[in-house]
């Protein structure tokens, strides 16, 4: 991954992975698809949390795991979808070609990034009882929400790295791809170096 300064190590291989969240340094985002494919690694190592906790609520995570999954998801998993909804696919719309099959695909995704969001909110809010150390309000809600999120993510983040974002790199010019880069970092208040 380009240029990428990690707060720690987010890994999901073996028993002692841990989560933690990353962040893009200014000169990632001259690779924004790079980005992208980072931000996907990272939400699916939040599934890995989000798994541990559906079997052990009180002890599937570290409190600095709690911490950097909420913060994930009310920071980073919303300027993601933001991303792709505002820059990537209206950019692939622009170069799509003649009987392209894009706005099928595009219909899909937003529908699901429409749930993410449903399902992300009834997250953040479990997830600061759980940093809190407080009981949930709905203990079956939050088993639910973890496991449908965990589970649709990684079929969802399956399929943009595999068509998505293979399209991209195919159809979006050097121009496409910097302004994306531009628009991604100005929406996280980063300026991206000549």
């Amino acid at each position: 991954m380009h240029a990428l300064k990690a707060s720690a190590e987010a890994s999901t291989e073996g028993p002692e992975a841990r989560f933690a969240r990353t962040s893009h340094a200014p000169e990632a985002f001259r690779h924004p698809i790079a980005v992208i494919e980072s931000d996907h690694a990272q939400q699916l190592a939040l599934c890995d949390v989000l798994d541990r906790l559906i079997h052990n609520p009180r002890h599937g995570a570290t409190v600095e795991e709690l911490e950097a999954a909420r913060d994930y998801l009310r920071q980073d998993l919303p300027l993601h979808i933001a991303d792709e909804e505002q820059d990537l696919f209206p950019l692939m719309r622009r170069r799509a070609a003649a009987g392209d099959d894009i706005e099928q695909m595009f219909e899909l995704l937003l529908q699901e990034h429409k749930t993410d969001r449903r399902l992300n909110d009834e997250l953040c809010s479990d997830v600061e009882c759980l940093v809190g150390g407080q009981a949930f309000a709905d203990p079956a809600r939050f088993l639910m929400s973890a496991f449908t999120f965990a589970e649709t993510q990684r079929r969802h983040l399956a399929w943009e790295n595999t068509v998505v974002l293979m399209r991209a790199r195919k159809c979006l010019t050097d121009t496409d791809k910097a302004e994306l880069g531009r628009r991604m970092a100005k929406r996280r208040g980063i300026a991206v170096p000549d």
